[in-house]
């Protein structure tokens, strides 16, 4: 049966998702493709009520099995994948990010050198809408913006525990890093590494979850 996307909403409602969230879950096709009639979109109720049952992934358990840690790279309105995008496609379109700060930029690329891959999840309002397994995390310094490169592959076994569930994050920056530790540069080894020019600068932060 199909539903209109109003009463799409109020069903993700339910399970305490806003209206304009569920809207972006709808256009990332988790609940399938929309079917247009005259000036609406029609969603499969049986899959928005599928929806609804996705609970929220365990942090620990989701550790646990991503000793490193998991990145997490949360998607910004009209960044949301179409419905029916292979795997490939899905990386290839979330490689490029925002740098969000020399800190944040080490963390992850500490940890990186440490355990050689980390999980990744590309979450829209919590939903997964890709799994993967972070090998590299290159800085660029683009004409206007300065962006990481995430380099991709398969996820492994990690990723059985967010089928059917939501990662659930609080509010903060376009992505972040479960799990992480704080971690104290030295200009040194920052420059042996080929690290921005800033990295002797002291840096401390609180865990990001």
């Amino acid at each position: 049966m199909l539903i209109t996307g109003r009463e799409s909403s109020r069903i993700l409602a339910t399970v305490g998702v806003p209206r304009q969230q569920s809207r972006r879950v709808l256009v990332a096709g988790l609940a399938g493709p929309a079917v247009r009639t005259g000036g609406a979109l029609l969603y499969d109720e049986a899959r928005v009520r599928g929806l609804a049952t996705w609970s929220a992934v365990d942090h620990a358990e989701l550790l646990a099995a991503c000793p490193g840690g998991v990145l997490v790279v949360r998607l910004g309105p009209g960044d949301e994948p179409q419905e029916g995008w292979p795997w490939t496609e899905r990386a290839r379109a979330f490689r490029i990010q925002p740098y969000l700060g020399f800190a944040a930029w080490l963390q992850v690329r500490a940890h990186l050198q440490a355990q050689a891959r980390l999980a990744c999840v590309v979450t829209v309002c919590g939903y997964p809408v890709l799994l993967a397994d972070l090998v590299s995390f290159a800085s660029q310094t683009g004409d206007e913006v300065d962006q990481v490169e995430l380099g991709l592959e398969p996820p492994g076994d990690w990723s059985r525990l967010l089928q059917g569930h939501r990662l659930v994050t609080s509010p903060g920056p376009r992505w972040l890093l479960l799990g992480g530790q704080p971690y104290l540069g030295r200009a040194a080894r920052a420059r042996e590494r080929g690290e921005p020019v800033n990295a002797g600068r002291s840096t401390t932060w609180t865990r990001w979850a």
